[in-house]
């Protein structure tokens, strides 16, 4: 039965991506009839599409987690990331695609602005200081062709499309590489709906203040008012949540791949529905750059590396390498799944150790003294792996760069009591409470959001538990994961008295979610 729920679920994943692809598509489509029937300019429709779409993101993520919204206008430099994301990535893309499309056709501007992803991928081989693969540089040759043939249509010693088109097009795969790599650290951070939200806030209003676009002479009618909201509801609001969708049933892999059909949806609607020329060259540069997307896009993460040596050793070089060589494009920057998080096995006992060891030296180093005998034992660890509570946290490369433990069971050091108050009821019956432990996080993989994906996850873990809280204890100089833990809701709640096993008693900070 698990099976079958399970492969129903990616067959729902597959829909959704190709649904999601197909409304991209038919956003440029839109916008090709809002600017060749209705006069619409592209910097009129980038400036309103963007502050809509703004609105829309914005509340759905207050909804959400209002939270979220007021703390990211405390976080100064995550705001000039996103600001600068705004405008470079989010913006840049939108006015050069729209362009594009003018000059040339829906299809054809879309096809263009996919040879993004060759730079994207000349930039990982860069950062990562090697050579591009035999398939990277058969999908350069394959994007290469594919535009000359379109820009050409078989003829190398002319220009068949307007140049401004050509130039447009090339602009927007450049503004494609920086949006999907420009926002990847604030992501992890913020979630994928605010920083989009936030971004299209920010690049709408500076667009807006430039362009003035409530002083364009702009008249549309009931058909052009229907393609401007089917831009922001379908094209843009409908189109994230499918895609959305597919990433989280069939993986982001599979679903950016299954994107693909984006440029193809947009060249087949254009001809039927606005009846734009089309040639044989359109079509073979448009294959072309679909093949190029398969051949350059990175495949399936591989299992976790086996340590070799001293564990300690290899999870280090492991996340320093997952780290030094970015994934390659898996689908649009707003929803790039990089951690994924399951259940440790007896087999990831020597790498947990190592990551609680690095753990133990983050305490020392923070002038913590846990004492000669450290927590966990090796005995309770292997306890709490057997019954599914300890969990790992992989990157998009299947190394292991954090653990964490969440705990259902009554926890005897909270029965005594704090100098304070919970939010719930020690005592209660049916325990309302989950308990987070163990968090370590490799030391390569700090600051890029892997504490913020892990107080996530555990609160989902909780929620599927059925407990309406979830509780943590922390060592009063660890200001670090106070910090963290402050900044996404949780209430300090007191000051807890812990026992070790030589009965002497240690102070931490005790905190509680209400979830």
């Amino acid at each position: 039965m698990a099976e079958t729920t399970a492969g129903r679920h990616v067959v729902r994943g597959v829909v959704c991506a190709l649904a999601g692809g197909i409304c991209w598509g038919f956003s440029g489509t839109c916008a090709q009839l809002l600017m060749d029937n209705y006069g619409a300019p592209a910097v009129w429709i980038t400036c309103v599409r963007m502050v809509i779409a703004a609105v829309f993101f914005l509340f759905m993520t207050a909804v959400k987690d209002w939270r979220s919204l007021i703390a990211v206008f405390r976080d100064r430099r995550s705001l000039v990331q996103i600001a600068l994301f705004a405008v470079f990535g989010v913006l840049l893309t939108q006015l050069s695609y729209l362009n594009a499309i003018a000059y040339t056709s829906a299809g054809v501007g879309t096809t263009i602005e996919q040879v993004g992803l060759v730079l994207i991928m000349l930039y990982v081989c860069v950062r990562a200081r090697r050579l591009p693969r035999v398939r990277e540089v058969a999908g350069l040759i394959l994007a290469l062709g594919g535009m000359v043939i379109i820009a050409t249509q078989g003829d190398p010693g002319r220009l068949a499309i307007p140049p401004e088109g050509l130039t447009w097009g090339l602009v927007s795969a450049l503004a494609l590489a920086f949006y999907t790599l420009m926002p990847v650290r604030v992501l992890k951070k913020w979630g994928a709906m605010l920083v989009t939200g936030l971004a299209m806030l920010f690049g709408g209003s500076a667009a807006s203040v430039v362009v003035q676009p409530w002083t364009l002479d702009v008249q549309l009618s009931t058909g052009g008012l229907a393609a401007l909201a089917a831009i922001v509801l379908v094209g843009t609001l409908g189109a994230y949540m499918l895609y959305l969708q597919g990433v989280n049933d069939a993986g982001p892999v599979k679903a950016s791949l299954l994107c693909c059909v984006e440029p193809v949806s947009a060249t087949i609607l254009a001809v039927v529905w606005l009846h734009a020329p089309v040639s044989g060259w359109d079509i073979a540069g448009c294959a072309f750059i679909v093949a190029m997307i398969f051949l350059v896009t990175e495949r399936e993460p591989k299992p976790a590396l086996e340590g070799e040596g001293a564990p300690g050793v290899a999870l280090r070089e492991g996340a320093e390498a997952a780290l030094d060589d970015p994934p390659l494009f898996a689908g649009r920057a707003s929803v790039l799944g990089y951690y994924t998080s399951r259940p440790a096995t007896r087999e990831d006992f020597d790498q947990v150790w190592a990551l609680l060891d690095a753990g133990h030296e983050t305490f020392a180093a923070l002038g913590i003294d846990e004492g000669r005998k450290k927590y966990p034992s090796a005995r309770r660890l292997m306890h709490s792996i057997k019954n599914g509570t300890t969990h790992v946290v992989g990157d998009a490369q299947g190394h292991m760069i954090a653990v964490f433990a969440v705990s259902f069971s009554p926890d005897k050091n909270y029965a005594g009591g704090i100098e304070g108050q919970w939010l719930t009821q020690t005592d209660a019956q049916p325990q309302p409470y989950a308990e987070l432990h163990w968090v370590s996080v490799a030391p390569a993989a700090r600051r890029r959001g892997v504490g913020a994906f892990i107080l996530e996850t555990a609160e989902r873990i909780t929620r599927r538990g059925g407990r309406a809280s979830l509780r943590a204890d922390v060592y009063q100089q660890n200001e670090p994961i106070q910090k963290l833990l402050e900044k996404h809701g949780y209430t300090r709640c007191g000051i807890l008295s812990i026992k070790d096993v030589f009965g002497r008693r240690k102070e931490r900070i005790a905190y509680e979610k209400l979830l």
